[in-house]
């Protein structure tokens, strides 16, 4: 179980999230709210990323899906993905997100919503108790969104995960739902 106990962040005179406490079991949350609340900057305070007043306990192995794809650009597209895991595994989760032809193509060979896709499969091969997934279906079509939902569900059995989206129609569809 993820808990937050009296979690604060500023940047300078601008309080983000004042004293913010929750506990997330398994299941995938739906984290929401307007551009500014604190989205990114709460999955950036679970992931050790940032400084923050109260604690964080229970995270355990944290995978995390950045908001931009920040792949290795002399890093093909399997090699990125193998960095967290292993050849076979980088071929699976290619795969799972479609894009088995591009093994070993490089990032700037990619288009934004495939560099999207290696970096959402880098982030699924991992090993994870904690999945942070900043955003993960912008720059992707409905019908690519829909498939990486499935494989986001799939993988994230037993697994909590923390998921920034804009879309309160997706939001409804999760276990649960965190509004900043």
């Amino acid at each position: 179980m993820l808990e937050l106990s009296h979690v604060g962040k500023s940047y300078g005179l601008k309080t983000v999230l004042q004293d913010c406490s929750v506990c997330f079991s398994q299941g995938i949350y739906a984290v929401t709210g307007p551009s500014g609340a604190g989205k990114t900057t709460l999955l950036r305070i679970v992931a050790g990323l940032e400084k923050h007043t109260g604690t964080v306990m229970g995270a355990g192995r944290i995978s995390y899906l950045f908001q931009e794809p920040r792949l290795l650009p002399w890093y093909t597209a399997e090699e990125n993905v193998a960095i967290v895991s292993d050849r076979n595994a980088a071929h699976t989760m290619l795969t799972a997100v479609g894009l088995r032809q591009e093994y070993l193509a490089y990032p700037s060979q990619l288009s934004g919503g495939m560099q999207r896709r290696v970096a959402l499969a880098r982030a699924l091969a991992a090993p994870f108790d904690t999945l942070l997934l900043d955003e993960p279906f912008a720059g992707l079509d409905d019908k690519t969104a829909q498939s990486v939902l499935s494989l986001i569900l799939e993988k994230a059995q037993g697994k909590t995960v923390l998921l920034v989206t804009h879309d309160l129609c997706l939001a409804e569809k999760m276990d649960g739902q965190f509004a900043l």
